[in-house]
């Protein structure tokens, strides 16, 4: 792994579990354990299947990490729309209720061959907001929600 790749995974971890201690989905305890775990081990990463594997053996104790984990996977990219199909599935069913017209729309363009997080963001601000609320993944992308701010201004 390259010095940069291995600061890009250590900047990473750091906003993660800085994240999940921000959004009180795990305590300040919690985080420190799961720190102490990744710490052992990081210095013996030298790819990815690698950070892969390290998270595989910690996710076990540390359920918060499937959600790094899932960032890393192989063969996508952070923008990539599989990773995030769990939020797109909660706002979706969330607005069913309110509007089953708009539920719909938003899953057709969810579905849509190769959308972006952003692109979908983009197109519905209000997902943006619940992604930005309900999500650990949020913290890939801290500008976006400036970009949503400043392109649809209320």
């Amino acid at each position: 792994m390259t010095k940069t790749n291995e600061y890009q995974l250590n900047q990473l971890i750091a906003l993660f579990l800085a994240e999940i201690i921000r959004s009180r989905r795990t305590s300040l305890r919690r985080a420190a354990e799961i720190s102490r775990f990744v710490v052992q081990r990081i210095h013996s990463i030298h790819s990815e299947p690698e950070a892969l594997n390290m998270l595989t053996s910690i996710e076990k104790d540390f359920e918060e990490v499937v959600t790094l984990k899932q960032v890393l996977h192989f063969g996508y990219k952070k923008s990539n729309i599989k990773i995030y199909e769990q939020e797109i599935k909660e706002y979706a069913a969330e607005i069913l209720v309110k509007n089953m017209v708009e539920s719909s729309a938003f899953l057709q363009d969810a579905s849509r061959k190769d959308i972006t997080i952003q692109e979908l963001c983009l197109k519905h601000p209000e997902f943006c907001e619940f992604f930005y609320q309900h999500s650990n993944k949020a913290l890939l992308f801290p500008n976006l929600k400036q970009q949503i701010i400043h392109t649809n201004p209320a």
